[in-house]
């Protein structure tokens, strides 16, 4: 591996994060606060890249054993790069058909929606792959290539908030298409550039994971009480943090009355907090350990959460966009600690069931928080008339998640874990006769 595949890497990391951007910084706040669509069905589409997370395991194990000209990934990550552009552009026409024909709006919301989601799982599970396969002998490389990724991510989804803004600040829905279309333009590019020339030749290799076996999987997860704690605690805590993502832009429209322009400048302020944090936090945490460091993450966020709400009530802007910074920096702070800790979380002869486990918390954490966000915003506020109520409970109840996450980690230890999990490997290989 070398700095070139490192680079090209990136930008199709670039290109796929990309997609996201204007669809959950700007379209929204169009959608619920313009447009006035039940939050719970703007979650629902949001949450689409998480609820189809598992097509990531049927293409990645299709992929292992079904080269396309001669290669593995580079074909998906075309593939998955382009319909996630494609689809995402799209999105911004679909919505505007709401008003117009529910019926047909929410027919081709679904289909934009679904390709936009579709796209983003077979591009990341195809780069992701790759990225192990071109660094398997240098774990240094690997290092680096994710450190490069993750900050050009961080970077990107900053510049991309601020281009957004940028664009609507004369905000029309040609100015939308237009803004949309440029997001369009530059993933394509990205993830062509990206993708060419990148992987060599496939040659045969036969995949296999001593975990593959759906008994060994279950026994495993199900059996180790570590385990089960800590799948638990990265559900809450990711529950709890990203509740938010379909709310903050709508609440900053409906609550503070911000424009269009003002709102999609959310997401950069959130994003320069959390690339702050995730530059210091390997100090942080190597200084004072990872659980205090993802415990004082939890208890910014909690902070900032608290500050939103107050922000909402004395009805100020400055105030708002000052919180939704401090929510970047303890979620840096959560990211960096609990990515690390997960990592620790694992064991050389089923890392791959793990690491899928907790990758599987992180996209059910997801789509559940952005989908009981929806639901119970618009609950309250059909019982109360009053938009602010919603948002403040379920930024309230975000606090007390956060809370109880702390509580829970205390329990979880890493040495523990380790433990069970090679004794009921042992056993569970030797019942199945492996």
């Amino acid at each position: 591996m070398n700095w070139k595949k490192v680079i090209q890497l990136s930008m199709v990391h670039v290109g796929v994060t990309m997609t996201v951007v204007p669809i959950t910084s700007t379209l929204n706040r169009i959608m619920i606060a313009d447009l006035h669509l039940s939050a719970l069905l703007v979650g629902l589409l949001i949450a689409c890249p998480y609820l189809l997370s598992p097509l990531q395991v049927v293409i990645g194990n299709w992929a292992d054993k079904n080269p396309i000209w001669g290669r593995h990934r580079s074909p998906w990550m075309v593939l998955g790069g382009l319909m996630a552009a494609f689809g995402s552009y799209f999105t911004a026409h679909a919505v505007f058909l709401f008003p117009e024909n529910f019926i047909l709006g929410l027919l081709v919301s679904l289909v934009t929606f679904t390709v936009w989601g579709v796209g983003v799982n077979i591009a990341s599970v195809s780069y992701l792959s790759l990225i192990s396969e071109l660094s398997k002998e240098e774990a240094g490389w690997r290092n680096r290539a994710v450190s490069v990724m993750w900050t050009a991510m961080i970077i990107s989804i900053i510049l991309t908030a601020l281009t957004l803004s940028h664009m609507l600040e004369s905000y029309s829905r040609e100015a939308l298409y237009t803004a949309f279309g440029a997001v369009w333009l530059v993933s394509a590019f990205l993830v062509l550039i990206g993708s060419a020339g990148i992987e060599p030749a496939a040659v045969g290799r036969v995949v296999k994971n001593k975990a593959e076996n759906p008994l060994i999987a279950f026994r495993l997860l199900t059996e180790n009480v570590a385990a089960r704690r800590f799948f638990v605690y990265l559900l809450l805590v990711l529950v709890s943090l990203h509740a938010q993502d379909v709310l903050l832009e709508p609440f900053g429209a409906e609550v503070l009355e911000m424009p269009v322009a003002m709102t999609s400048r959310l997401t950069s302020l959130w994003g320069v907090g959390l690339l702050l944090t995730l530059t210091v936090g390997v100090l942080l945490v190597r200084r004072f350990g990872k659980k205090f460091c993802a415990n004082l993450g939890s208890l910014v966020a909690a902070l900032a959460f608290a500050l939103i709400i107050s922000a909402g009530a004395a009805h100020n802007e400055r105030f708002f966009m000052g919180s939704v910074f401090l929510l970047g920096l303890g979620g840096g702070l959560m990211t960096i600690s609990n990515l690390s800790f997960m990592l620790d979380m694992t064991i050389p002869q089923a890392a791959g069931l793990y690491i899928g486990a907790w990758g599987m918390a992180d996209f059910l954490g997801r789509a559940t928080g952005t989908i009981f966000s929806g639901l119970l915003r618009d609950l309250l506020y059909g019982l109360t008339g009053q938009p602010g109520i919603g948002y403040s409970v379920v930024f309230g109840l975000e606090i007390v998640g956060l809370l109880v996450a702390i509580w829970l980690f205390r329990a979880i230890s890493v040495e523990e874990f380790r433990q069970s999990a090679e004794v009921h490997l042992h056993d569970v290989l030797a019942m199945v006769g492996d």
